[in-house]
């Protein structure tokens, strides 16, 4: 009897395990507030197996089968013992701290550190939070937020020349943007929470302003962790909090009083013990150990978009009631060569309502609403609500953007810009393309670069390719775009093009419909390997009609449709050049009798509690922390349009991107799939696995990195893929390699299928380098080598190296 790679590894594997007779104990630690606890100390006791939790409060030990006492201990906590029998099983055991309310752990503390008394200060002031925290209630505040920038990296020159009359001279202004914020915060909890913004106004390029919302972040240093998803997906850890105690050093470097007070100011510092760390200093308050005043600076290595970023909080007593935040200051800049992008964000919070009662529906899945009247506030409005006058160079500021807006908002000056850029040069029709712009009628047509005209590399040989676009956007965000493409393949003589059609007709429910017809050379396996992507046998002619709609039915729940009437032809008869077909291994094309196909598509997917942010004339989707579900179908229809296929494949699935704090992000995807109907079933339509690159690493969150081969599967199969990024979590660790920037990464993949007896496995790991673009302050692009481990009870699976090229939508704020 013949056994597979796959059997005897796992043979191998289980019995290594037997013969060790150690079992996995896991689980997770917390507060009573369900909050993780990372630094937790696990220890068998009278043994010398042992460890600590991770900084999402995980940890996990390897025992043989036994009687164990396991002694649970942190500083500020009870210390717990846990008897535990480990069986010939794994076992799981999650452990919720109590504080220790009886004991001051100061007098330990004072015992350990005699000359400083820091860490007491810091411990004070930890055992007393939840009790501030506690004092306030649910509450609403009125917070105002007044942002600036200023740029070194584009300074235009060529608008210039469009009006001479305009104040371009001031160069100092010029290079500056401000934004301006009125909004009323609620909150009932840490976790619901809801703003209205109350006034709006920009004046500048504000896309590089941080905190405009505060669905930007929550830095209260308060909190256990300090999470600022607006410029970075890992969370910090706090001082004030016990996973703090171990995760910095302190030290007093000033005592001072000031009226009755004594005020300590503590130096913080992290250790190694953490990745997720910030540096800086805290005032505390003697007797009531309240934090005054804190100022801390994030690592940069978290930062992509940022060379430098520093914070300062200040806080103040509120209705004699609860110590609130004040104020906040952020402070940062970018670099890229000789420019640089600087900004600093001032928060301000007033009109405290403590202790308020709000309706059940108040807080739900939208977290911040605009109307139109916010953008609509004038000087009068900023001067009475602004806690503090603009300086004289912020005066100046909104004087020169105020009187260039209406300068440049008169016919006579957009008439002269859109002859700026509608003016024919060389390096527009060789190297950018040409544009052509309208503003009255809010168009814009664009036709690629001369370089783009001829394409050497398609099927059939050389093809000349001509195509051009063209936009409408209006002031109500509604869109549409027109795209069209011919070519001309010179071997052949044939003429190939496509015509498309989208309109988003709706921003709030993205209503978005699409149409397009057209004729051109199409993959028969999509998103195969590269090398696969130009043989000929992966290649047919598809002429088709196609028109689309998506919308948002309900709050997360998305339909997705689509309808197909295409008409197949062989390129067996095609000429093609030998030359092509020695250098990339080319075989022939599929031949087969032409003929018709009509498809229907459609999909729908459901996220629940779906947050978003509601503008006045957009819906913009935050997302949601619960797995989205989805279930597809592809028919293809017999008869209509003289179609001759009649099949019906079914998917079903799920995916989530999943935040683990301090120790990265996780996602992964699962689903099922299966044809249910093959009545008429042609090679275009099989369910097709493609062979993973030999050298590229390809996107691992759809695609399996080390088939050794192309194939299809027509009965049930299963799939999942799973993607974790460490953020630097463990190398960063490392002094010297922490310079370097790097990034790990890990995945897993399956496919498993009865009709092939197919069971597969990869693993994957590697390190990733986040550069900025040298072009883009705020553009970034990623590369990253990988080491690549499968196993398959069908072929056999040596070790890959690949390497990875990914760049950064900051559109939709993801790697593309």
């Amino acid at each position: 009897m013949r056994r597979s790679p796959l059997f005897l590894c796992v043979l191998l594997i289980a019995s290594s395990l037997v013969s060790a007779q150690t079992f996995k104990v896991n689980g997770r630690i917390t507060n009573n507030k369900r909050e993780p606890l990372a630094f937790v100390s696990i220890q068998v006791k009278d043994g010398n197996a042992g460890t600590i939790t991770k900084e999402d409060g995980t940890y996990e030990l390897e025992l043989n089968p036994g009687k164990y006492d396991l002694v649970v201990s942190m500083v500020g906590f009870l210390p717990q013992v846990i008897n535990l029998i480990v069986r010939n099983e794994n076992y799981v055991q999650d452990i919720i701290m109590e504080e220790n309310q009886s004991v001051g752990l100061a007098e330990v503390i004072i015992r350990t550190k005699l000359r400083d008394r820091s860490e007491e200060y810091i411990n004070n002031v930890i055992r007393h939070k939840d009790s501030l925290l506690d004092a306030s209630g649910p509450y609403s505040v009125k917070v105002y937020i007044r942002a600036t920038q200023e740029d070194s990296f584009h300074i235009s020159k060529k608008n210039k020349e469009a009006d001479t009359t305009l104040p371009w001279n001031n160069e100092e202004l010029s290079r500056m943007s401000m934004a301006e914020i009125l909004l009323r915060y609620d909150q009932q909890s840490a976790q619901k929470s809801r703003e209205e913004r109350l006034a709006v106004t920009k004046r500048g390029n504000v896309d590089g302003l941080f905190y405009l919302s505060t669905t930007e972040g929550d830095l209260n240093i308060y909190n256990n962790l300090i999470k600022i998803p607006g410029i970075s997906q890992v969370p910090f850890v706090s001082p004030v909090s016990y996973s703090g105690l171990l995760a910095y050093r302190f030290k007093t470097i000033r005592t001072e009083r000031i009226g009755k007070r004594r005020i300590y100011t503590i130096s913080v510092k992290p250790r190694q013990l953490s990745n997720a760390t910030v540096e800086g200093e805290i005032m505390i308050a003697d007797s009531s150990w309240v934090v005054l005043h804190a100022q801390f600076t994030l690592p940069s290595y978290h930062l992509p978009e940022y060379d430098y970023f520093e914070v300062e909080q200040d806080y103040r007593f509120v209705d004699s009631t609860a110590w609130m935040i004040d104020k906040q200051t952020f402070s940062y800049y970018t670099k890229v060569g000789k420019g640089k992008k600087s900004g600093q964000t001032v928060v301000t919070y007033n009109d405290f309502e403590l202790n308020k009662q709000f309706e059940k529906k108040h807080f739900g899945t939208e977290l911040s609403s605009t109307a139109q009247q916010a953008y609509e506030k004038d000087s009068l409005f900023w001067q009475t609500y602004r806690p503090a006058p603009l300086s004289d160079r912020e005066l100046r500021f909104i004087k020169y953007k105020d009187s260039l807006f209406r300068a440049t908002h008169t016919r006579q000056y957009l008439d002269s810009i859109d002859r700026v850029i509608n003016k024919v040069t060389w390096g527009k029709i060789l190297f950018a393309g040409q544009t052509f712009n309208n503003h009255d009628k809010e168009r814009r047509w664009y036709l690629p670069p001369a370089t783009t005209l001829y394409q050497p590399l398609e099927f059939g040989g050389g093809r000349l390719n001509l195509s051009f676009a063209y936009f409408k956007t209006s002031k109500s965000r509604k869109n549409v775009s027109l795209t069209t493409e011919v070519s001309y393949g010179f071997r052949n003589h044939d003429v190939n093009g496509v015509i498309q059609i989208k309109r988003l007709y709706n921003p709030f429910n993205r209503g978005v419909y699409n149409f397009s017809i057209g004729r051109r050379f199409e993959n028969i396996v999509a998103g195969d390997a590269w090398i696969n992507n130009l043989k000929r046998s992966n290649t047919y002619l598809n002429n088709f009609i196609d028109g689309g709609h998506e919308v948002e039915l309900l709050n997360g729940l998305f339909l997705f449709t689509e309808f197909q009437l295409s008409l197949r032809r062989s390129v067996a008869n095609y000429k093609v050049n030998p030359k092509i077909d020695t250098l990339f291994g080319n075989t022939q094309p599929v031949p087969f009798e032409p003929y018709n196909a009509f498809y229907g598509k459609f999909k729908l997917e459901y996220s629940p509690w779906q947050r978003y942010i509601r503008e006045p004339k957009e819906k913009i989707i935050i997302g949601s922390r619960y797995p989205t579900f989805f279930v597809s179908m592809t028919r293809g229809f017999p008869r209509m349009g003289g179609s001759k296929v009649n099949f019906s494949f079914l998917e079903v699935g799920m995916k989530q991107t999943i935040r683990l704090g301090l120790i990265g992000m996780s996602k992964y995807s699962i689903m099922t799939g299966g044809f249910t109907k093959q009545e008429d079933l042609r090679v275009v339509d099989y369910k097709y696995f493609p062979k993973g690159d030999p050298l590229w690493f390809q996107n691992p969150e759809i695609t399996f990195q080390a088939l050794d081969s192309t194939f299809p599967l027509f009965r049930r199969f299963y799939e999942g893929h799973f993607v974790h990024e460490f953020n630097g979590l463990l190398i960063n660790k490392i002094p010297l390699v922490k310079k370097l920037k790097l990034r790990e990464i890990i995945g897993a993949a399956f496919l498993v299928s009865r009709e092939k007896d197919l069971h597969y496995v990869e693993f994957f790991a590697g390190l990733e380098r986040i550069i900025k673009s040298p072009f883009d302050p705020l553009g970034k692009y990623k590369i990253g080598v990988y080491i690549v481990r499968s196993s398959a009870n069908k072929f056999l699976n040596p070790i890959q190296f690949k390497v990875g090229f990914t760049m950064w939508d900051k559109v939709k704020n993801k790697w593309k």
